[in-house]
């Protein structure tokens, strides 16, 4: 009897593809089911994910006060820098929020609510406004006139007051919901706490084991690019994060020195719109001179926007580059294309992190125009490269 010979591997293959056709089939077919499946498992590791990311965020201060007890003769604060360096961190933290709670936050919600009380005023400026333009025959507005006035209903004070009480017509299920985010806030702040203590123990793990998963080559490669990557996204938080405060504390004094309304809360809106490149700085600035001119008329409004423009100049070339330390030498236009790509697909993160994201393609498409700048006997020990980031132009 003749013997058949069997190809394995080729009939390996057709199997698997058939089944990579059949799965395929069923995840677009059961795409809703299967999104949902995602969604409600993301839900529950949400704290876990959130817990992460502070601790990614407060790895280097903590990295900083362990050089601190590092430094010091203290036997017992060089034998125990992992776990002091992260007490001392959480309990500066948790003083910052005790201070924010206890004082920012209730000044900002009283800006707030004395800011929707001026929003009719603003609303019958406007009105007047146009109706005067009209009567003057300098432009047909009939239909501006109605644009106008379907803008201002839709952000009216009523408006928002009732799409709030529909959006809250139950407290039972309001205060589940704020238990759970209190829950799931107090359970992020915790496993932070256990990474950045564990966080030796779990970096040593994660290359142990992809070490041995990986093959020699492809690990010290892949290990390269997560440390570029971390330096240059991490720089880049840390050093946009410190010149916001500048900004903060500096505009905010500028503010309330200039008797400007809501000088402070003006001032960390100031802030955090500073950490957004190019755009803003310049938008936080105008709507600054925009409220200020409502609230205190025309000419405290212009001394307000030339406070700013003076306050930005200075922070683009004296204090950011300092701060920041160099440049990451992307275009402009790649990072206006950037932030504008981010910005509409991801909202207000798009466009922070667009930049990061940016100078991160920009490296890694360089190093494959020239692969060899990297070579595996490279990559085994690879210095601290300093990368720079980029210098604000207000």
């Amino acid at each position: 009897m003749k013997k058949i010979d069997v190809n394995w591997n080729q009939w390996i293959i057709r199997f698997s593809f058939a089944m990579l056709v059949i799965i395929g089939y069923k995840v677009i077919s059961n795409y809703n089911a299967i999104f949902s499946s995602i969604q409600s498992f993301t839900h529950i590791i949400s704290p876990f994910i959130i817990g992460f990311v502070i601790a990614y965020l407060l790895n280097g201060p903590q990295e900083l006060l362990k050089r601190l007890f590092n430094k010091s003769s203290n036997k017992f604060l060089n034998k125990y820098q992992q776990g002091l360096s992260v007490l001392l961190l959480y309990l500066i933290l948790i003083f910052l929020l005790f201070l924010a709670l206890n004082f920012i936050v209730p000044l900002m919600i009283n800006n707030i609510i004395e800011l929707l009380k001026l929003v009719p005023s603003f609303i019958n400026y406007i009105s007047r406004l146009v109706t005067q333009l009209e009567n003057d025959g300098l432009i047909e507005l009939l239909s501006l006139e109605k644009v106008v006035q379907n803008i201002l209903n839709s952000f009216s004070l009523d408006t928002v007051l009732s799409q709030s009480s529909q959006s809250l017509t139950s407290i039972g299920l309001l205060s589940i919901s704020l238990s759970s985010v209190i829950f799931n806030a107090a359970l992020a702040f915790i496993i932070s706490i256990y990474v950045l203590a564990y966080k030796t123990s779990l970096l040593d793990f994660s290359n142990r084991f992809f070490s041995k998963l990986l093959p020699n080559h492809t690990f010290l490669k892949a290990k390269y690019w997560i440390q570029t990557t971390n330096r240059v996204f991490y720089k880049f938080i840390s050093s946009q994060f410190l010149d916001a405060c500048v900004i903060a504390i500096s505009s905010s004094i500028i503010l309330t020195v200039m008797k400007v309304p809501f000088g402070i809360s003006l001032g960390l809106f100031l802030g955090v719109s500073n950490m957004i490149p190019y755009f803003g700085s310049i938008v936080a600035a105008i709507a600054t001179a925009i409220i200020t001119f409502f609230t205190s008329g025309l000419n405290l409004a212009v001394a307000t926007l030339i406070a700013l423009t003076i306050l930005q100049q200075i922070d683009g070339n004296f204090i950011g580059p300092r701060i920041m330390a160099g440049a990451l030498n992307l275009n402009p236009i790649v990072i206006i294309i950037s932030i504008t790509i981010g910005g509409a697909y991801f909202n207000v993160i798009g466009m922070f992190l667009a930049v990061p994201v940016a100078a991160i393609i920009k490296i890694v498409t360089m190093n494959w125009l020239d692969k060899d700048k990297i070579t595996p006997s490279a990559v085994v020990d690879i210095p601290e490269i300093e990368l720079e980031v980029h210098e604000k132009k207000k």
